[in-house]
């Protein structure tokens, strides 16, 4: 297949195509739709992404992505554990109402797809495995640096807050009041022992 132009690979038809999929879901959401989002016509849209699956794959990894790239800059920002709140703080408090109450794609696709498409749902489990891995970093750096050692391993710290980080994608879609959603992520990072000025 002939390799897509810039204008079809412009960064402005996957955020309408992201915005889509996180709003609606991979199932409910039509070709025609897509399109009609991304104002392209259907032999664009297939020379450029080649069908609705392809395109969907493409997003999920930019969404993941840029998920993974915020906690890796809190952590550079801060060098400390301050950045697990700010992660969530900046992804669940610090954005507009309507997009705090999509959840997380990643968390959507794989309650989604668990047992419409093993593939994909397995394609969402690597990509928050991604996250983990950097949950897991900040606490190894933590403890190597002596800032943190509670008598867990990193790997042990990073799936619990991993757990977490689910539990409140799911949370913030039931449009909980900001208040609440706040209190959640302090409690839950205390009993973490990561209770941190906000």
């Amino acid at each position: 297949m002939a390799r897509p132009s810039e204008f079809d690979r412009d960064q402005t038809l996957l955020e309408a195509a992201m915005k889509l999929f996180w709003c609606q879901g991979y199932v409910a959401t039509s070709l025609t739709q897509l399109l009609e989002a991304m104002g392209i016509g259907r032999s664009s849209f297939y020379a450029a992404f080649g069908d609705k699956r392809s395109l969907f794959i493409e997003v999920l990894e930019l969404f993941s992505e840029r998920t993974r790239q915020m906690l890796v800059d809190a952590w550079e920002e801060t060098g400390s554990l301050d950045a697990i709140q700010r992660f969530f703080y900046t992804t669940l408090l610090e954005v507009p109402r309507a997009r705090a109450g999509r959840g997380g794609m990643t968390v959507n696709t794989l309650l989604e797809l668990a047992d419409v498409d093993p593939e994909l749902s397995v394609l969402a489990e690597r990509k928050l495995a991604g996250v983990e891995s950097v949950f897991e970093d900040c606490f190894g750096q933590a403890q190597q640096a002596g800032c943190y050692a509670r008598g867990r391993s990193a790997r042990e710290l990073a799936t619990h807050v991993m757990v977490l980080n689910q539990g409140l994608r799911v949370a913030s879609r039931k449009r909980v009041p900001r208040s609440e959603l706040e209190r959640n992520i302090d409690t839950a990072l205390s009993l973490t022992a990561l209770s941190l000025p906000a």
